[in-house]
């Protein structure tokens, strides 16, 4: 989601005024981004055999955390990626947390003030914090964090447009704006604002985040075998936890292993025969079955986490309004979630899902929003030029086809959505020439605009700001970097998203971010298709209480390995 126009401009001091397209993002930990990693298995068992020396000396003091999709980086502030924060979470800390009754929270901060405006913010850190590497959590230390952030991160957006940050003694820090951002604490609990330590950036350079990573989590990097397992070891001296926890630390067992098991019947294998603890990757598939196994359980919640087709708005032929939602009305949601999903997903008509907050009351978006209706789709690109002469055969005009390039990940449930959605168009007159990509050649098309559609989700999906300022906001266009894959640049849009981040009065808010979904509605730059079941299988003999009290328990990874015994 890197967002060129919102990195720090060359200054010497941490004071400035950025201009940029304020927006905010919500306080869920898990800084989604897409699951974007090839899960197509290598040859043979990525595990090894069952002989092979494992490096764990005693089972019992390991939770061994299956992943489908590798790391690309440990670095807090680098790729807004679901592996990659999943295992950030349990390395670095943030300044506030969300807690069970979905209220931002202080947790690294122990007390602070905002004046009436939404101007000034000042946050006393709690006293005794270290990193991993000794240092100590001073004001210093978090001025600097969020320098680097306006520097290099995706997400500098969340810290919107800072005037000055501010060193005002050795555990006081200060953010002042010009105009009100009410919205920064909880953007400071999004992972990608998470703390590390800068001498540990220092002495690694370039290379932070590949060999080395340092916060002030319940747990300590290790080691990283790349295309295997990232192993991080209990941080013995943590006891800072947040007070909503039965256990602030330290973690009950001695190490947690994210082992790469890219291959689905692999993991379930791995999951069900106990050489792995738990893992979020369940196929959709075999969701069934690991509720049902003698050694293992499932955990199923409906999550905010929008699955949906992005449509770029500057290549044609989708850069027409008609064929867009042309494509909305040829796609059957629930035949999509049958067959791509395993039923395991529930449709939605917005980009923003009715459990986040701030979302649009599902009456409206019924009404605003493009059901499947594949004879509309066909008199709609009738309208636009689009003919043929028989149902089924492709669409022309002006001699040139209907043909539009559709990319999807290597990822089953995205691949598959892409073939699903593929026969649904060609039924309407669409050539469709689907490429099922890695990660890497995906995202390099996407990022060079060379794509008409592609399948995406979104992981970070709490707040309806949220959503839309990392899927739709034109700070965020994949052509420099950010996550708007539809590439669209919209004014007003773009306008109501500064308001619900810095109206002071929050109805005002509301009523912007609102307004924010009906402008989406009405120039359809992506169509929803649903909301993910999130599962988390694991073994029987986890021992699980209290894991699954946090209504967002699928985006609280570092708080629940806390909790977990095994």
């Amino acid at each position: 989601m890197t967002d060129v126009p919102n990195k720090r401009e060359s200054h010497d001091t941490i004071s400035r005024r950025r201009i940029m397209q304020t927006t905010g993002a919500g306080a869920a930990f898990l800084a989604a981004g897409c699951l974007g990693e090839d899960t197509d298995p290598d040859e043979g068992d990525p595990l090894g055999d069952d002989d092979s020396d494992d490096g764990i000396d005693d089972p019992s003091s390991v939770f061994v955390e299956g992943m489908g999709a590798n790391s690309s980086t440990l670095d807090v502030h680098g790729e807004p990626r679901v592996p990659n924060s999943i295992v950030h979470e349990s390395i670095y800390e943030n300044l506030f947390v969300m807690s069970p009754d979905l209220e931002v929270v202080p947790h690294l901060v122990d007390e602070w003030e905002v004046t009436d405006g939404a101007s000034q913010f000042d946050f006393y850190l709690k006293e005794g914090i270290t990193f991993h590497d000794g240092n100590d959590l001073t004001a210093e230390m978090a001025a600097a964090n969020f320098e680097r952030m306006l520097d290099i991160s995706p997400r500098a957006s969340l810290l919107g447009p800072v005037d000055s940050i501010e060193v005002v003694d050795e555990y006081h820090l200060r953010f002042e704006y010009e105009d009100a951002f009410p919205v920064l604490p909880r953007n400071l609990s999004d992972s990608m604002a998470g703390i590390l330590s800068i001498d540990a950036v220092e002495a690694e350079g370039d290379t932070y985040g590949q060999g080395a990573a340092v916060g002030t989590g319940p747990f300590v990097f290790e080691e990283w075998e790349r295309d295997e397992r990232i192993v991080l070891t209990r941080n013995e001296e943590y006891d800072w936890g947040p007070d909503f926890l039965s256990n602030t630390g330290p973690a009950h067992f001695e190490e947690i292993h994210f082992r790469h098991v890219p291959e689905n019947t692999t993991l379930f294998n791995e999951l069900t025969v106990g050489d792995v603890d738990g893992t979020t990757y369940v196929p959709t598939e075999s969701a069934d079955e690991v509720a049902g196994h003698e050694n293992t359980s499932l955990e199923r919640s409906d999550f905010p986490h929008p699955s949906y087709l992005a449509m770029n708005v500057t290549n044609p032929p989708t850069d027409e309004i008609e064929v867009r939602k042309a494509i909305g009305h040829a796609v059957n949601r629930d035949a999509v979630i049958e067959a791509a999903l395993s039923g395991e997903a529930t449709p939605i008509r917005s980009i923003v899902p009715p459990l986040s907050i701030d979302a649009l009351d599902e009456e409206e978006t019924s009404e605003l929003g493009i059901d499947y209706n594949p004879d509309q789709a066909r008199d709609l690109l009738e309208s636009a030029g689009w003919t043929n002469d028989a149902e089924g055969e492709v669409r022309t005009r002006d001699g040139e086809d209907l043909e539009v390039m559709f990319t999807a990940f290597t990822i089953d449930r995205y691949s598959q959505i892409g073939e699903v959605v593929q026969a649904m168009l060609g039924e309407v007159g669409f050539d469709v020439d689907l490429n099922i990509l890695e990660a890497g050649t995906l995202y390099d098309r996407l990022e060079g605009s060379e794509h008409n559609i592609t399948t995406m989700s979104w992981s970070t999906a709490d707040y309806a700001l949220t959503i839309l300022d990392a899927i739709l906001s034109g700070d965020s266009v994949a052509t420099e970097g950010g996550s708007n894959y539809a590439i669209w640049d919209n004014d007003e849009f773009n306008g109501l998203l500064e308001t619900a981040a810095t109206a002071v009065d929050e109805d005002v808010r509301i009523e912007a971010v609102k307004d924010a979904q009906r402008v989406v509605l009405d120039e359809v730059p992506v169509h929803p298709i649903a909301t993910y079941t999130k599962h988390y299988g694991y073994k029987n003999s986890v021992d699980a209480d209290g894991w699954f009290d946090h209504p967002w328990w699928s985006n609280e990874h570092q708080l629940h390995r806390l909790e977990v015994n095994l």
